[in-house]
């Protein structure tokens, strides 16, 4: 009995040492975080979707391991990888004749998002590129505000013609979400394999998208490259005089347009400027340090009762021009409600929203969306 049991555990033993028995090694991705909170880096992606091949191509080996289970392990590392950002997720397979979505569009948890990663069996049938392109645009992406990002994980293979480096469906699939929504997408490819064919297909569809990069899965196997690939998806740099900046004034001087308004109004004290007041991402409400603004602003009017105001609601560049010009409306209502309650007589003060079309900052990062979030004062002398 005693030498059964030995025989066994010398088994077990030679299992773990020579075969694919042990527990796959976990892995272990390189934090972002860091380099977020010191300010040196910035989001700038806020929506994504995985698009993840599932034909039957799929299923042959590269380098002996089947091309299914390089994409299922390249795409978990990079949802590994992401950092602490708030992002809207989705996960589309295609197959066959077919698209699904298995994920999303939904606020991105990691673990969730990975489980689905794994459900996606052995593929089969041709590679409909095409149609999940489509659909990432018309479904998946729809009326979501700020910059998306569609990862496309492939071996690119079976795409309409064998031959075909720049498929018909696919072209045209980028050229319509080029058209809906311009450089608010970008497209990644991640081969999975390395054939000459494969990697020129990718290129081109990265170009005909005008934005994105190409990875070959094998490369991304290293946490220090998956790190800087998730980096360039997700993340920009931030100036380093920027970041050397609070990321939100609470109280600021009055923009030149504001002083200006207020010196083409005569009677209206150029010494009492009205400060732009402040939103969080996608928000109207207001926060209690511009309430404070407010107050101050709303005790001016009152003593200058032959002054009438406009309130110029004003968004960031992320999100659509109809989704922004309601946003900006929303900010700029907000702000004369919240005056009104202060004692303001409600015909002294218009509403007008400009949503995206006149920033503050014309930069694409935090700092400078953080100053255009804004509602901004004109002045003007009643007649």
């Amino acid at each position: 009995m005693k030498r059964a049991a030995y025989v066994l555990f010398l088994l077990a033993a030679l299992c773990l040492a020579f075969t694919g028995c042990a527990t796959k090694k976990a892995y272990a991705p390189l934090d972002l975080n860091a380099e977020l909170q010191s300010g040196k880096l910035a989001q700038k992606t806020n929506n994504f979707v995985v698009l993840l091949d599932h034909s039957s191509s799929m299923n042959d080996p590269y380098k002996g391991v089947a091309r299914h289970d390089i994409a299922q392990d390249v795409t978990n590392k990079l949802i590994q990888t992401i950092p602490n950002i708030p992002l809207t997720a989705g996960l589309r397979t295609f197959w066959a004749d077919k698209t699904k979505r298995l994920y999303g569009m939904a606020p991105l948890h990691k673990e969730n998002f990975i489980s689905r990663v794994d459900t996606v069996e052995w593929g089969s049938g041709q590679t409909p590129m095409g149609r999940a392109l489509t659909a990432a645009g018309d479904e998946d992406l729809k009326g979501l505000p700020g910059k998306s990002a569609i990862i496309l994980v492939s071996d690119f293979e079976h795409i309409e013609n064998v031959d075909d480096l720049r498929p018909q469906n696919v072209m045209a699939a980028i050229k319509k979400l080029k058209a809906d929504y311009g450089d608010r997408v970008c497209i990644y490819t991640i081969h999975v394999d390395n054939c000459a064919k494969g990697n020129i297909l990718a290129g081109n569809i990265v170009k005909e998208a005008g934005c994105g990069e190409t990875a070959l899965a094998e490369n991304l196997q290293d946490p220090e490259a998956m790190k800087e690939f998730v980096k360039r998806i997700f993340l920009e740099a931030v100036p380093e005089k920027a970041a050397a900046a609070p990321l939100q004034e609470q109280a600021r001087p009055a923009t030149e347009a504001a002083a200006a308004a207020a010196a083409a109004a005569p009677g209206v004290a150029a010494a009492f400027e009205l400060a732009n007041i402040h939103f969080d991402f996608d928000k109207s409400s207001l926060r209690p340090g511009d309430r404070k603004i407010l107050k101050g602003h709303a005790e001016w009017l009152l003593n200058n009762k032959d002054v009438n105001i406009i309130v110029e609601g004003h968004c960031d560049e992320r999100g659509t021009t109809e989704y922004n010009l309601a946003l900006g409306e929303r900010r700029a209502t907000e702000t004369k409600k919240y005056l009104v309650e202060l004692g303001v007589p409600e015909g002294r003060i218009k509403t007008i929203s400009y949503g995206e079309e006149r920033p503050l900052d014309p930069g694409h990062t935090e700092e400078a969306w953080a100053k255009n979030r804004r509602a901004q004062f004109v002045l003007n002398k009643n007649p």
